[in-house]
């Protein structure tokens, strides 16, 4: 994964999550956001400061991360592959909204901003670009898979299908 995204995916990664900061207004650059490297928890690491409103919440988790976020409940899951992909095994109570479509912006335009999503597909790639185009559109917090449905079958997790 992290095709063509520059500087959205630098720096280090503690216990399955990368926590990032992208600014809501396009044309200035991304501000990074990272939990330190060290063996605190991350639940235990100090806050980023940055101006209130002027930032989303955007982390990479890994399979393990994504696990325990979705096992805690509380965020609303978005498949952005195919239809045909999700027929073929997706995240249990996942939605689909596939970023192929024509639809796909006004879909996610309608969605609360303040709520918390999970958002993945095959590699990462469609995930990112997803996760971006929500940064930008002002939502509050998004988790994105990092590996996406590859990595996390390869962790041995399983999707179910339908």
């Amino acid at each position: 994964g992290g095709h063509g995204r520059g500087p959205r995916r630098a720096g280090c990664c503690h216990r399955g999550l990368r926590l990032i900061a992208v600014r809501r207004a396009p044309a200035l650059a991304a501000l990074i956001i990272l939990a330190a490297c060290t063996s605190t928890p991350a639940s235990e690491a100090p806050a980023a400061e940055i101006g209130a409103g002027d930032a989303a919440f955007l982390a990479m988790v890994d399979p393990a991360g994504a696990e325990a976020i979705l096992a805690a409940g509380g965020v609303e899951i978005i498949d952005v592959r195919t239809p045909e992909e999700f027929a073929g095994g997706h995240l249990p109570g996942a939605r689909l909204i596939d970023i192929s479509a024509s639809d796909f912006v006004s879909r996610i335009e309608v969605l609360d901003r303040s709520a918390t999503y999970f958002v993945y597909c095959r590699s990462d790639n469609r995930s990112g670009q997803a996760t971006a185009l929500m940064a930008d559109l002002g939502f509050d917090s998004i988790y994105e898979l990092e590996g996406g449905t590859v990595a996390w079958l390869a962790s041995g997790r399983p999707l179910i299908a339908g």
